[in-house]
């Protein structure tokens, strides 16, 4: 969606005239708005003219405050519905580069549109998936979190988990496995007071409880593979907005600490695990999470965001 399309939107579901709104956005943030008139205003709302994204990420904000939701305006599109409005270029962008992460499989012939995500759990693949991640989790984490396949495939059918698998003509291509947990518990992660290895069923949060998003599993073959699991994470995030408060990660791994920079999670808190590894949480609150520059740039992007 464009930001043109997104401020109109948004101003009209307020009730506000250009006039009332430029006054308003004034109140609301001097330094930015201080010379807005009703002229840019409608330049604005007519692709014209641009705002540039700090402003964008203000009027966001303002927003939030007004309308209520993480990404106001958003909230009555389905999860299809905000990938399609998700600029896949952007989202490369935004992922940046990764060393063990994000691998850098050859991707010059692959397009998009050809690979697939779904849920784990509408799978044939999954004792094949469950049985790579417990791979990766071995190498990232220094076979430490002891957590065991079992837990993970308990986790992947329960109602409220989200495991993304990322395939591309029918070969495992990446995948992305968050939990819904309940606030409380996911406070306790955050806060390292429990751990993963500890969790169980009655620690998740169902869709008819505020809950938080706790990202467990990362890994993709190359960055077209990371981008399309990451616009289906911020459209599930997105769609279930009003149901979710906090969004969180717990990881050993040096190569992550940039990835969730760019994506605005702040560091938490630390633990000693040996001499030579820390488990870190990061956590930011969705409205937050959403409400910043680089995914604002990514999310409300103009007309010359690229798919390829």
């Amino acid at each position: 969606m464009h930001f043109s399309t997104y401020l109109k939107l948004c101003r009209e579901k307020s009730g506000l005239t250009q006039e009332k709104l430029v006054s308003e956005l004034y109140i609301h943030d001097m330094d930015n708005f201080k010379y807005l008139d009703n002229s840019m205003l409608s330049k604005w709302e007519r692709n014209f003219a641009e705002p540039k994204v700090l402003k964008q990420v203000s009027i966001i904000k303002f927003f939030q405050k007004r309308i209520g939701g993480a990404l106001p305006c958003w909230d009555g599109y389905s999860i299809d519905d905000v990938e399609e409005m998700i600029c896949k270029a952007g989202m490369e962008h935004l992922l940046g580069k990764s060393k063990k992460l994000v691998l850098n499989f050859p991707s010059e012939v692959m397009h998009t549109k050809n690979l697939r995500i779904f849920q784990l759990h509408d799978s044939n693949m999954f004792d094949k998936v469950i049985n790579i991640n417990m791979d990766l989790d071995k190498s990232f984490n220094h076979n430490m979190t002891h957590v065991k396949s079992t837990q993970f495939k308990k986790w992947a059918l329960h109602p409220s988990s989200s495991f993304f698998v990322c395939v591309y003509k029918d070969e495992f291509f990446g995948l992305l496995f968050t939990l819904r947990l309940k606030p409380e518990v996911f406070e306790k992660i955050m806060n390292l007071e429990m751990h993963e290895n500890e969790l169980t069923e009655n620690d998740f949060a169902s869709f008819h409880e505020m809950g938080c998003n706790f990202m467990i599993s990362l890994f993709a073959m190359n960055e077209k593979a990371a981008s399309v699991l990451f616009i289906r994470y911020y459209a599930h995030l997105i769609a279930h907005q009003n149901m979710i408060s906090e969004v969180g990660y717990a990881t050993m791994l040096e190569d992550t600490k940039k990835l969730l920079g760019s994506m605005n999670f702040f560091h938490c808190t630390s633990e000693p695990i040996t001499k030579d590894f820390e488990l870190q949480t990061y956590r930011m609150t969705l409205s937050s999470f959403l409400a910043c520059e680089n995914v604002v740039k990514t999310i409300l992007f103009g007309a010359e965001c690229s798919e390829e």
